[in-house]
């Protein structure tokens, strides 16, 4: 098997984006940004950054289960 034949067996299956995963992002990103001790800007950059794509996902999945409920899938 070729390495390009790995990748097109792969199964992607849809994700699933919950409130506690963004409530759990949000609280790191906080909880490093307002730390006493010294939290590399990098990290509180990288924690903000991976809070708001998940947000951006969940709204996509919303966007997507609203459009299926209603036939234009």
């Amino acid at each position: 098997m070729d390495a390009g034949d790995e990748h097109s067996m792969a199964v992607n299956p849809p994700l699933f984006i919950s409130d506690d995963e963004i409530h759990a992002a949000k609280y790191d990103w906080l909880a490093a940004r307002d730390a006493d001790a010294d939290v590399p800007p990098e990290r509180v950059a990288l924690l903000f950054e991976y809070y708001r794509a998940l947000i951006s996902l969940q709204a996509r999945q919303l966007a997507d289960e609203f459009r299926a409920r209603r036939g234009r899938a």
